[in-house]
């Protein structure tokens, strides 16, 4: 099944606290990735604010999402994160169209 859901998460991550976080976030992005209706994950950092985060993820639909937010690996994670956490925002957005890149010559 292809993904539906896309999860926008944006994250201030307190002064100090930046490797942490990167060191954290990849840590658990390899449980992610075990979760059957888990599409993929980037971690995008922003390139003039200090302790700025997008994540991105994807998942099959909403019911999936939310059955891997309760789980215990993501409330482990959590507890983690909000130690170190500034803020952030979450977006839950459908995915309408998608392309695949377009073929480059020679391929």
């Amino acid at each position: 099944m292809t993904a539906g859901l896309r999860v926008l998460l944006r994250i201030s991550i307190a002064d100090g606290h930046e490797a942490e976080f990167e060191e954290l976030w990849q840590s658990h992005a390899e449980t992610v990735r075990g979760f059957p209706d888990n599409h993929g994950q980037q971690l995008l950092r922003e390139r003039d604010e200090q302790g700025s985060y997008t994540v991105l993820t994807d998942w099959t639909d909403e019911p999936s999402f939310r059955a891997f937010e309760q789980s215990p690996e993501q409330q482990a994670y959590l507890r983690k994160l909000w130690a170190i956490r500034a803020g952030g925002e979450m977006r839950l957005l459908e995915v309408v169209h998608a392309l695949s890149p377009a073929a480059t010559a020679g391929t």
